[in-house]
């Protein structure tokens, strides 16, 4: 018989952490909806509270990370989806209004604070201050559990989101790339040319592989929901190879 023994803190076992933060999940949102605050907020609460810097019971390890990139590639995936392209079509100037304006305003301020304040370097001021140049997503799920999704200021800010992430990750790219090399006219060439060529493979392809797997297997919600969900994933890696952040 196998001897008993306490769990060792930080948790070791995969099984034990991935039921705590099931537990997780299920309680803090529940005691976040009771005191009027959003679902989201738990869960910020319950990470504080049991990760490396609260009790220490959940180190930042493989597994956290791997949980939380796919967490956010999902909750990108659900935005996304709910997304009215039609109404963004309408709406394509206040987006690109407001998510230039969001990006560029702390972007300016935070490379120029960085530059002559602490003294940075001008690459490392523009990093820094892309960082909080740009939006989040992690209060959407709520917004669509509220019926809000298709409202015209939310799919604005949306959009603006999506347009403030990807100027900060291309930001973040520019700035990898060009640390582990020389920033010559190839490297530009080399780094355009692939994010280019992804963009463009992705438009053409991801319809073209939905339509024909669709038609093979036939009408199934469950294989349907998989099948998107696996492409996404699967491009989100692509996206990682051409030089861009998964997301």
């Amino acid at each position: 018989m196998p001897d008993f023994a306490l769990p060792t803190i930080p948790f070791s076992d995969p099984v034990l952490i991935f039921g705590t933060i099931m537990v997780l999940i299920l309680v803090f949102p529940a005691l976040a909806r009771k005191i009027g605050l959003p679902e989201i907020i738990g869960l910020i609460l319950a990470g504080m509270i049991v990760g490396p810097f609260g009790l220490g019971f959940i180190e930042r390890d493989a597994t956290i990370q791997l949980l939380g990139k796919v967490g956010l590639l999902y909750i990108m995936f659900l935005a996304g989806l709910e997304i009215d392209l039609n109404q963004v079509k309408q709406n394509s100037t206040p987006t690109l209004i407001f998510g230039m304006l969001t990006f560029l305003i702390p972007l300016g301020m935070g490379t120029a604070l960085g530059y002559w304040v602490f003294g940075m370097t001008i690459p490392v001021a523009v990093l820094l201050a892309s960082m909080f140049s740009s939006h989040t997503l992690l209060t959407f799920p709520d917004v669509i559990k509220l019926g809000l999704a298709k409202n015209p200021a939310v799919t604005t800010a949306v959009g603006g989101t999506i347009i403030t992430d990807t100027l900060a990750l291309l930001i973040l790219a520019v700035v990898a790339s060009s640390s582990q090399g020389e920033t010559n006219v190839l490297f530009w060439i080399r780094l355009f040319g692939l994010m280019i060529t992804y963009m463009v493979l992705t438009m053409y392809l991801v319809p073209r592989i939905g339509q024909w797997f669709f038609r093979k297997q036939g009408t199934n919600s469950e294989v349907e929901f998989v099948v998107v969900l696996a492409m996404a994933f699967v491009f989100s890696y692509l996206a990682h190879l051409a030089g861009l952040e998964p997301i």
